[in-house]
């Protein structure tokens, strides 16, 4: 009587290779796609906040009845500044990998009446891992209210 060796439950080494092959392909593909929507949303978020507190510092100057200035410092220093409520000084820098590209003007003026003298426009810029940057304009026009565009800028 003949018997027949049963195959041994399990995977081969070339099945294994294969898999970790796909695998690695795997992480090679979604690492940058992770660290570039990470990035995104980091500038995403620093234009957010940037446009909240120049709304919040025109409710300040309306509801106080005084001047409030919005000092804007651009690359390298990537940060700005306002008095809050209690008059403190609030100074808020950018994440690494983030800047202010241009601000015009860099002091921005929120009148007691919500307005801005000519306007303002602010640039932040990130650039991606494909060279790329990512680009929001945070612009006010003369009474004070904010428009925020974004542009992807090869």
């Amino acid at each position: 009587m003949s018997r027949t060796k049963k195959a041994a439950p399990g995977f081969s080494l070339a099945e294994l290779l294969v898999v970790l092959a796909i695998l690695g392909l795997t992480v090679a593909v979604t690492v940058p796609l992770v660290s570039n929507q990470v990035r995104m949303a980091a500038i995403r978020s620093a234009a957010a906040e940037f446009s909240s507190d120049l709304r919040a510092a025109r409710m300040i100057a309306v509801s106080g009845h005084r001047t409030i200035n919005v000092q804007v410092d651009a690359d390298p220093a990537n940060s700005y500044s306002y008095p809050d409520s209690r008059g403190r000084n609030r100074q808020v820098a950018l994440p690494e990998g983030i800047r202010i590209v241009s601000s015009t003007p860099a002091s921005i003026k929120f009148r007691p009446d919500g307005s801005v003298h000519g306007g303002a426009l602010t640039i932040f810029e990130a650039r991606g891992v494909s060279g790329a940057a990512e680009r929001w304009t945070i612009a006010i026009n003369e009474l004070g209210l904010l428009r925020t565009v974004y542009a992807r800028v090869d």
